[in-house]
């Protein structure tokens, strides 16, 4: 499984062209120049023997050849255009299957109450099931029992739902007491409120918000590729509305919902070790919204990466998010054509484990050097562990380490 591997083009000047050769065509990229660059990396590439499955620019000067569209629909690489925001501008995505019978299903069934009602209740449950589990790892650290209990209350109001709108309204309640948990375990120099600001939820008026947009621009990403890759239509969906002009590619923000997880969490852990900082983050102009340091962005998309391809268990193996999205959107073709009787958004157990856990970090601190050296700690080690359990940013311990503080 070669999973996430993302190639993340930045700055000004970038060049996506191909070379053709009388026996090889080299597709030739090009980074842009940034503030960080004193020369720009070229790539190249021959037919089917790119690493990477998606390409992200992130910069508004450059250029991309016809000839380089066409060789990377052959092989099978997006192209995502993407805003500082994690806005996806524009993509450039392979030729979609012809499949006319699923997109008729499709546009039928959008229009069913009883089908629009089964779909959008499968994809917020997912959310909320994903979003409680969250909530239960932040809760190793962190105290936030109250915003538990209250979230988990608000779980009811989905069960109770008989409507689209009611679904909704149920993923709001219990969407604000989450970021309410959220918001009490970060630090107030990040000034982070929650997800609503103003009137929309998607204004980069602080570090995390502008983070969370990113990461679910590249997410998005993904959604779109494998609709893409079904044949459904992105336009047509269950959950949000279709006419709405914030969300006219409404399959696409339909399916991203039971995998926000993934950008929260991500988020979360990038700010709470210090991948990310305060210092990564600037005004531009007069908009008083953020940008973020290309270097930090760069960290970021590693991290989101490394989390994107930790995989779950699904069907008796082991699968990466990736893939998962796709076998899930597979799975809501077929239910859409009749061929399957339900469907499951969050069937894939999730397994979220942290070492910085709040009892760790006391057992740490409560342990005498003469406990430690029965235990066969050294003073060197003692003395990491305790810098570590005083900090608010998390921290590894190795197994061996933590199974003598906390033996199973």
């Amino acid at each position: 499984m070669r999973g996430l591997n993302i190639l993340y083009l930045d700055g000004y000047g970038i060049k996506i062209n191909t070379k053709n050769l009388k026996r090889l065509s080299l597709l030739t990229i090009t980074n842009g120049r940034n503030k960080h660059t004193s020369k720009q990396e070229t790539h190249e590439f021959s037919p089917r023997k790119i690493p990477y499955d998606s390409i992200i620019i992130d910069g508004h000067s450059g250029y991309i050849s016809l000839q380089a569209f066409h060789w990377l629909s052959k092989n099978n690489i997006p192209v995502f255009v993407m805003d500082f925001d994690g806005t996806v501008l524009s993509n450039i995505l392979p030729p979609t299957p012809v499949k006319v019978d699923v997109k008729l299903s499709q546009i039928k069934l959008a229009f069913d109450r009883t089908t629009r009602f089964i779909v959008a209740k499968a994809l917020i449950q997912a959310k909320i099931i994903r979003s409680l589990q969250v909530l239960d790892w932040l809760a190793e650290r962190y105290d936030i029992t109250e915003h538990q209990k209250r979230a988990q209350a608000e779980t009811l109001s989905l069960f109770k739902a008989k409507t689209v709108s009611q679904i909704r309204t149920a993923e709001g309640r219990v969407a604000l007491r989450y970021w309410q948990a959220i918001k009490s375990t970060i630090p107030e120099c990040f000034t982070f409120d929650g997800r609503t600001t103003g009137s929309h939820n998607n204004n980069a008026v602080d570090p995390i918000n502008l983070t969370l947009n990113y990461a679910y621009g590249v997410l998005e990403g993904y959604c779109r590729k494998a609709i893409n890759t079904v044949g459904l239509e992105p336009s047509i969906g269950f959950l949000h509305k279709y006419s709405d002009y914030q969300t006219k590619q409404s399959l696409v923000y339909d399916l991203q919902e039971p995998f926000r997880w993934i950008a929260d969490i991500t988020t979360l852990e990038a700010f709470e070790s210090g991948v990310l900082d305060l210092k990564d983050f600037y005004f531009f102009g007069n908009d008083y919204r953020y940008r973020i340091e290309v270097e930090a962005k760069r960290r970021f998309l590693k991290l989101f990466q490394e989390k994107f391809n930790s995989g779950a268990k699904y069907k008796g193996g082991v699968c990466k998010w990736d893939t998962i999205i796709l076998r899930k959107t597979q799975e809501l073709s077929r239910y859409l054509s009749g061929k399957t009787k339900k469907i499951d958004f969050a069937e894939s157990p999730l397994k979220l484990e942290r070492n910085d856990t709040l009892g760790l970090r006391k057992r740490i601190m409560e342990l005498t050097e003469k406990e430690a050296r029965e235990l066969g700690i050294g003073k060197s080690t003692l003395h990491y562990l305790r810098k570590n359990a005083r900090s608010n940013k998390s921290f590894k311990t190795y197994r061996k380490v933590a199974q003598k503080l906390l033996p199973v």
